[in-house]
């Protein structure tokens, strides 16, 4: 053994040493003798029993009962404590185990197949399989069969143009591939097509759009009423404007998500869930993370929670973490678009269909040359800011909030005016010839094909090619703003097809965000992180048409 690993086996032995200490006394401290010291010494237990008990006796009077409220929302959610509870007393292992064993049993078994009959079957069976649902359901309201099949044919279009356009195509991983557009196909059918899983999504999204009125006791403290009433009798509503009525709820939500951090809620979530993805999809721990935390907390906070890692990424890595911010959107703009009317259960579908997707779409792009430090290693999500009581997270959250209630009330102004600038240029400028255009009319002539391929009826080819182009070219609330105004005069299909395709933060303003972040995580990185963002924000577009493409497929 050479001099320096010998050092710095003496110097761990050392520290191992202080640790034993230091457990030790912090053990001896923390015994309890007095009056109540059982209780002390076994609070985490009495807790835990505490709270079975409480869940227990409200649980099931609720059932028996059942005056109102939805009962399988109710079990799905006492199920999932439940399962908390036990994985908290248990031994750890005990119950991951016997999935591990089932989960490494079926891999050998696999594994004994003929290689050509799982090649066959792996590749195969997933687009057999979307084909099949396109084709044999009957014409609804929510599409015909030409139409479903025009999906399946984007889907294929839109992976073969970011296969032209691989940065290496030897270097694809098509098990990556493949795997999570099957894992999108199979979301697709479980939130859309299963009973259970859509009543969850469509709950989740109605608390959301209750979440809006949670404020309003707040709100009409600071603002006063919602309404006046003039002395001719004509009511003037305040609270129907987007700063009154939304943006309050979205200060709550900060402070709510804040507290949540608070108590490790938010890292527990995203790690047991990237602990998932990454034994289902081939890719390291640091781009689970970022993949699976992006849904809720946004391209931001999901950057920040792999933080540490961003210097020691490889490049592909980076690409991914970067793109799965741009494929989705946050719990605090979900809210905020919830304020123009928009399909809130669409949206919400669409944010975690793109999870898997973004992943495939990154790793076809930029796929993986290197080994990445934290290869098949599910990490912890870090989280920096640790206030010193839930009070304090509280204020900070809302805090958060401010800022993120002016910078969407700036960008909105500035955007939306600019826009109306651009079109006013335009106007003066052809109208020498005698032709009407604007922004939204060229936004509908480049996104019109790409409309078509996602499955939209072509009655509803223009408007919504229009509402698709400002998304890309300003923002998701200048596209939603717009694409209210023509919601009511859409087909169903059309309207929550282009919902899908808009649902995520893939513009042209996202990039400068995205970049200055991860400039401030790892300023070393300042010249990968130039280079892969406008490809990222690309793929995270793709990544939602592809989404509405399932969508078109399975509706």
């Amino acid at each position: 053994m050479s001099t320096e690993k010998m050092d710095y086996a003496e110097d761990h032995t050392q520290v191992d040493m202080h640790d034993n200490d230091d457990n030790m006394s912090q053990h001896s401290t923390d015994s309890y003798h007095g009056r109540f010291g059982f209780y002390y010494n076994n609070e985490s237990t009495f807790n835990y029993l505490l709270t079975f008990l409480i869940c227990t006796g409200l649980f099931i009077p609720a059932v028996i009962m059942r005056k109102e409220g939805n009962v399988l929302v109710l079990s799905l959610l006492y199920g999932a404590i439940m399962w908390w509870l036990l994985a908290r007393v248990v031994p750890e292992g005990t119950l991951t185990r016997p999935v591990a064993v089932v989960w490494k049993g079926g891999a050998a078994v696999i594994e004994k197949l003929p290689k050509l009959l799982v090649r066959v079957l792996g590749y195969g069976v997933p687009p057999v399989a979307m084909i099949l649902t396109a084709a044999l359901r009957a014409d609804d309201i929510h599409g015909t069969r030409g139409q479903r099949l025009i999906s399946c044919l984007g889907l294929v279009v839109l992976l073969s143009l970011t296969i032209v356009f691989s940065k290496n195509f030897k270097a694809i991983s098509w098990k990556i591939v493949w795997t999570g557009i099957f894992m999108q196909y199979i979301l697709g059918l479980l939130i859309i097509r299963w009973s259970v899983g859509y009543e969850v999504f469509n709950f989740i999204a109605q608390q959301a759009e209750n979440f809006l009125s949670y404020a309003e006791q707040g709100r009409e403290f600071i603002f006063g009423p919602n309404s006046v009433t003039m002395p001719d009798n004509t009511v003037v509503p305040f609270a129907s404007s987007f700063a009154i009525s939304v943006l309050p709820a979205l200060i709550l939500f900060a402070a709510v998500i804040q507290y949540l951090y608070y108590h490790n809620i938010v890292q527990s979530v995203v790690a047991s869930m990237a602990s998932i993805v990454i034994h289902v999809i081939d890719i390291s721990g640091v781009e689970c993370v970022a993949a699976c935390a992006a849904p809720f907390v946004g391209m931001s906070e999901a950057s920040m929670l792999v933080g540490p890692f961003v210097s020691e990424m490889t490049e592909a890595e980076l690409h991914q973490v970067l793109t799965s911010g741009f494929a989705t959107i946050s719990g605090s703009v979900f809210l905020g678009l919830l304020g123009f009317g928009v399909d809130a259960p669409a949206l919400l579908t669409c944010c975690m269909m793109s999870v898997p997707c973004a992943i495939v779409i990154s790793k076809i792009r930029f796929p993986e040359e290197e080994v990445p430090l934290t290869k098949g290693t599910a990490v912890s999500p870090a989280y920096k800011d640790r206030e010193s009581n839930a009070i304090h997270a509280i204020s900070n959250g809302a805090i958060f909030g401010i800022k993120l209630c002016i910078v969407i009330i700036a960008v909105l102004l500035a955007v939306i005016s600019l826009l109306g600038l651009a079109n006013g240029v335009l106007g003066w400028i052809f109208a020498f010839y005698g032709v009407e255009i604007s922004i939204q009319k060229i936004a509908s002539w480049v996104l019109y094909p790409l409309a078509w391929l996602v499955g939209i009826p072509n009655s509803d080819l223009m408007p919504c090619a229009e509402a698709m182009g400002i998304k890309f070219i300003l923002n998701e609330f200048a596209a939603f703003a717009s694409f209210s105004q023509i919601m009511g005069t859409l087909t169903p299909r059309a309207g929550l097809l282009t919902t899908y395709a808009m649902g995520s933060f893939a513009n042209i303003g996202s990039i400068g965000t995205q970049i200055s972040l991860f400039l401030t995580l790892a300023p070393d990185r300042a010249d990968a992180i130039a280079r892969l963002s406008f490809s990222a924000c690309l793929c995270g577009a793709v990544s939602t048409l592809i989404s509405a493409c399932i969508a078109g497929i399975v509706s």
